[in-house]
């Protein structure tokens, strides 16, 4: 399927405002009150557990099958925002900042001293990327042991870049171990941050495409109405795409704005 730029705008702020509302939402998580110093709890470990999968989704490369070129959700948000196609008056700023902040915060590195794995009798300090925490621990959620031999290669790699050699078998054993590290600690001590960045790029679509909106709508008898598709969006998945994306921006989002509490971001 041969797209044009503007589909393939689309299509990518469509995808990925559907994923992080699948995630940021009080289905899945509650919200304190008191900025700046609000937290998310997660109603229960299954939801943390989805929360990290999902993420992981969006942290991945879209499917080569698809209809994007393979690139990572977030490349192709960043490519959006140097070159948007509905920007009036700069209404794309804040969602090119937060993609930018949101990028950097996730490429740094960070160090997570005294990991103990009783499994293989080893301790060290584990240095990674926070992409890389999120990711692992995401992988290690949504895979069984039968389906995880990658994901202990990986971790078998991560493990021996900081002076821990084991095989892929150890490695299969210190799964559990790392588990509980990457998810159940330095993940969960992230999350209100992740939520906050989340909820910062949905409001950014939000805001970015409000002009398009105002823009597209004709209202006829209520309640119908009708989006006047803009030049260039010509296929139909694509106009399926922009249409529900104008009635996703018809109101804000359902989750306010918040600040999270600057305790939650002085560690790793």
């Amino acid at each position: 399927m041969q797209l044009s730029a503007i589909e393939k705008e689309v299509i990518v702020l469509k995808a990925i405002k559907e994923l992080i509302d699948s995630i940021v939402n009080y289905e899945v998580i509650t919200l304190s009150d008191g900025d700046p110093d609000a937290e998310i709890r997660f109603h229960s470990m299954t939801h943390a557990k989805f929360f990290n999968i999902v993420l992981v989704d969006l942290l991945s490369k879209t499917d080569k099958r698809g209809f994007l070129e393979p690139a990572p959700y977030l490349t192709a948000l960043r490519k959006v925002t140097e070159r948007p196609h509905f920007d009036v008056d700069g209404s794309v700023e804040q969602l090119r900042e937060v993609t930018q902040q949101f990028v950097a915060w996730l490429e740094a590195t960070i160090e997570m001293k005294d990991v103990w794995l009783p499994s293989v009798l080893a301790k060290t300090t584990l240095k990674l990327t926070r992409l890389e925490l999120v990711k692992t621990a995401g992988n290690i959620c949504r895979h069984n042991f039968l389906r995880a031999v990658g994901v202990a290669e990986d971790v078998r790699m991560m493990l021996e870049a900081s002076g821990v050699s084991i095989s892929t078998d150890q490695a299969l054993q210190a799964l559990s171990d790392l588990y509980e590290w990457l998810h159940s600690d330095v993940f969960h001590y992230h999350s209100s941050t992740l939520a906050e960045f989340l909820n910062n790029i949905r409001w950014g679509i939000y805001q970015y495409l409000q002009p398009e909106y105002q823009r597209s709508i004709v209202r006829e008898d209520p309640p119908r109405y009708r989006y006047t598709i803009p030049e260039g969006i010509s296929g139909e998945f694509a106009k399926e795409c922009y249409w529900e994306l104008m009635n996703d921006v018809r109101s804000p989002p359902y989750m306010r704005r918040f600040q999270v509490t600057r305790w939650l971001k002085l560690r790793y």
